[in-house]
């Protein structure tokens, strides 16, 4: 799919993505599901302008968040690699993401180039395994990153880890 002007794949409720091989190319955001954005399996192959993968509902502190089960998943973005209005949730499959450019890259000060960015929190655990290249923090939560297992991998043009990792 591809989408030069806007996002690639939207949902104006929650999104599911549950198997399959997908490519998105797209001029804002990638794939942005706005109640939750949930992967539970398939190959997911996004580069966007902006947000590789996103969630955007704010009116309701239970919704907005970014779930990754399963599947391979891999992000060249903009912007922010994995962005959540609460929290992103990675506890399967494989997640790469290239953010702005990767760690080499200088972004303008009010830019947001993270890895995985989670308005609330970050966690990382099971079988996970995530490598993020970002221009910006490697994992970024106003509130708290826990990494509980899997294998995590950062490399970042400022903060690997904000705030410190649990």
């Amino acid at each position: 799919m591809t989408s030069h002007a806007a996002d690639g794949i939207v949902s104006k409720d929650g999104l599911v993505i549950a198997g399959g091989d997908l490519t998105v190319d797209a001029g804002d955001d990638g794939v942005r599901g706005k109640d939750y954005l949930v992967v539970t399996g398939g190959t997911l192959d996004v580069t966007a302008a902006a947000d590789g993968l996103k969630s955007t509902e704010d009116g309701d502190e239970a919704l907005g968040f970014v779930d990754l089960r399963g599947g391979s998943v891999t992000i060249t973005s903009g912007d922010d690699g994995v962005q959540a209005v609460t929290d992103v949730i990675v506890s399967g499959g494989t997640l790469d993401v290239v953010a702005a450019g990767g760690a080499g890259e200088t972004v303008a000060d009010d830019a947001s180039a993270k890895g995985l960015k989670g308005d609330v929190g970050v966690v990382v655990g099971d079988d996970a395994a995530v490598t993020v290249d970002a221009a910006d923090d490697g994992l970024h939560a106003n509130g708290a990153v826990a990494i509980s297992g899997g294998s995590v991998s950062l490399a970042s043009g400022t903060t690997a880890c904000t705030p410190t990792a649990t």
